[in-house]
């Protein structure tokens, strides 16, 4: 009996090892596939330039946006290690204000100094010019587009997370690192009392709504639109943008699920060319998760559209079949909504102004050239 508990307590700790071990090596990976990647993004950036049109180009926008997102995590956590002596769980509402105002500070403000720097339309960067217009319906559409995506991306990311099974050393790594960061995260926003409740929607849903918002749907996927060679290219943004606001999230379980609340929320912006309408949806979506383990704690945390993981696939699958057509049919009665906005034909019209400027001088400069030319 006693050495079956020995050899038990060996085999757990052996296997602790080999994961502890697996990790080391995971992360060791990971930091070279991210040096590899940002040693390239610059390569290309010196090559093929940082801005176009006035705009930074893709790759400049990856790494402004990588750059900003890495300063408000080491801002953040530097802050609050000072503040709490390491004690985060002990002094949440300390940490959770700390990391709003960085967020604030850093994303939001960081990117609207770079936008002035570069003599920028700040209007136009952070999707502001469509405010006036944007009617009242695009408010109220946001709130089932938002549940439905998140419906859908969470039942999606149940079966992402079914075909990374077939690696088993694989899941068993990110398993473990994805429990413990959803179980720190669940303490941290559940909220025991109304006054809690408002501080916690203050730091978890609100100010994210407004700071990453303004990053990733105003900067990010505003600049890489208008840095177009002959036409702005808003699906190409679009996707981009919401591979980086799932990218930074640091989660490869609910990347489908993250992905798809970008689509969505980067899909109302453009539309709307309003970064409220976004901002109003990131929101909602955040504080429905609060409320929703304010009112029974037991509730597994999904903030930002993450996945459950008690879906079994069949259950995702059904949660597919009923929630894509909903989905469709709310962002099918929002396009309607927004159909006589002209807000978000801006940026195609500014940059075929630009083209025209640049053809005409172009002609003018040759003309110039060879009358000089025939002079001479």
């Amino acid at each position: 009996m006693i050495q079956l508990a020995d050899n038990n307590r060996t085999s757990q700790s052996y296997g602790m090892s080999t994961i502890l071990l697996s990790q080391n090596a995971a992360v060791a990976i990971v930091a070279l596939v991210m040096l590899f990647f940002f040693g390239a993004l610059i390569l290309f950036g010196v090559r093929r330039g940082w801005t176009r049109n006035g705009y930074f180009s893709t790759i400049a926008t990856m790494l402004a946006v990588a750059f900003f997102f890495l300063t408000f995590q080491a801002v953040g956590s530097a802050i609050t290690i000072q503040l709490t002596g390491g004690h985060i769980e002990e002094h949440r509402f300390i940490a959770l204000a700390v990391n709003g105002l960085a967020e604030i500070t850093v994303l939001l403000a960081g990117a609207y100094a770079l936008t002035h720097g570069a003599r920028q339309h700040v209007l136009a960067i952070f999707r502001l010019e469509g405010l006036r217009e944007t009617p009242i319906s695009a408010y109220f559409l946001a709130v089932p587009i938002i549940f439905m995506a998140q419906i859908a991306g969470s039942a999606i990311s149940t079966l992402w997370v079914r075909a990374i099974q077939e690696w088993p050393l694989l899941y068993h790594w990110l398993d473990h690192y994805e429990t413990m960061s959803n179980q720190g995260v669940e303490r941290m926003v559940t909220a025991t009392s109304w006054e809690q409740l408002i501080f916690i929607l203050a730091f978890v849903a609100l100010t994210p709504a407004l700071a990453e918002e303004a990053l990733f749907r105003g900067f990010a996927q505003t600049n890489i639109e208008r840095s177009g060679r002959l036409h702005t290219r808003p699906i190409f943004a679009l996707i981009v943008a919401s591979i980086m606001f799932a990218g930074v999230h640091a989660s490869v379980f609910k990347f489908p699920g993250l992905f798809a609340l970008g689509l969505a929320l980067g899909w109302m912006t453009f539309r709307t060319n309003n970064l409220f309408v976004g901002g109003f949806g990131h929101a909602i979506n955040n504080g429905a998760i609060v409320i929703a383990l304010f009112a029974s704690p037991s509730v597994t945390n999904s903030t930002s559209g993450l996945v459950s993981g008690e879906l079994q696939p069949m259950q995702a699958l059904l949660a597919l079949a009923v929630s894509l057509p909903l989905l469709f049919g709310t962002l099918f009665a929002f396009k309607r909504a927004t159909e006589s906005l002209t807000a978000r034909h801006n940026a195609e019209e500014e940059l075929q102004k630009l083209i025209a400027q640049r053809t005409g001088l172009s002609a003018f400069e040759s003309a110039y050239d060879l009358h000089h030319d025939e002079a001479d």
